[in-house]
């Protein structure tokens, strides 16, 4: 089934957020990096690149795999790509939010998902209004840099996945498989798409830099503490042979709720 991205979203401190809406940088962590303590509630996932937890043997060769000798037994298994990744909230089409009468589409961001993300006073959720182009400058300066890289949605079925030996091999022989694979455990609330790149000589972080053109359309929204946030889209044009919307009034409203 096709999915039609409408929006993304990212919430954050405006320090860390204007590095995009006012340098046209994105500033990427290691994928590594996600699990360990320095991160929000919500952004730590200790499961962050893992392979499998079927029960397996380490084993090593110093004779050019003629013998091999058991250095150890492990029951969980990760692997570091050197991925470096900016995460976004996708906000996607639903057909169950649409009202067609009005032709108009609302859906609400929940508390429970942003408060994993709050940290305290002037957190504010920033929005790119224009995601296609967003996307192709990601794309563009990635290839500029001759960097290898990657663009999607995050599939919150790790759970299943570590016991699949299948997932286990393409993760193992591709670079990105496994950045894209998280357990659910309430991280599905996140609705997470990614963007990453792979750098070889593993800096602290990655500061990619878009072409700062000045196309690129934001709107950044302070957040209160407790508080749903609806967003509401009008005037929707849709395909005709797919039924999803394509354009819309670039007149976005957003809601607080009471």
């Amino acid at each position: 089934m096709r999915e039609q991205l409408l929006l993304l979203i990212r919430i954050s401190k405006p320090e860390y957020n204007e590095t995009l809406y006012k340098d046209y940088k994105l500033y990427m962590n290691p994928q590594v990096a996600f699990k360990k303590g320095n991160m929000t509630a919500g952004q730590i996932d200790v499961m962050e690149g893992a392979l499998t937890n079927v029960p397996s043997k380490i084993l090593y060769s110093i004779d050019d795999k003629k013998t091999w000798k058991l250095l150890g037994e492990t029951k969980l298994m990760y692997k570091n790509n050197n991925a470096y990744i900016y995460c976004m909230y996708g906000l996607k089409y639903d057909e169950k939010y649409y009202d067609a009468e009005n032709n108009k589409y609302f859906y609400k961001i929940p508390w429970k998902y942003i408060e994993p993300l709050w940290q305290g006073n002037g957190t504010e959720m920033m929005v790119i209004m224009n995601t296609s182009i967003f996307i192709a400058k990601f794309h563009e300066a990635a290839e500029k840099y001759g960097l290898s890289h990657a663009y999607g949605k995050v599939h919150y079925d790790l759970n299943e996945k570590l016991s699949d030996i299948d997932y286990f091999k393409s993760a193992i022989s591709d670079n990105f498989e496994s950045v894209y694979h998280k357990i659910a455990d309430g991280y599905e609330l996140q609705k997470e798409v990614r963007l990453s790149v792979i750098c070889p000589n593993k800096p602290d972080h990655y500061e990619l830099q878009l072409d700062n053109d000045q196309k690129l359309r934001f709107t950044l929204i302070p957040l209160s503490f407790g508080k749903d946030i609806g967003v509401e889209l009008s005037d929707l044009e849709f395909d005709d042979v797919l039924e999803l919307p394509v354009r819309f009034s670039d007149k976005i409203k957003f809601y607080e709720s009471q």
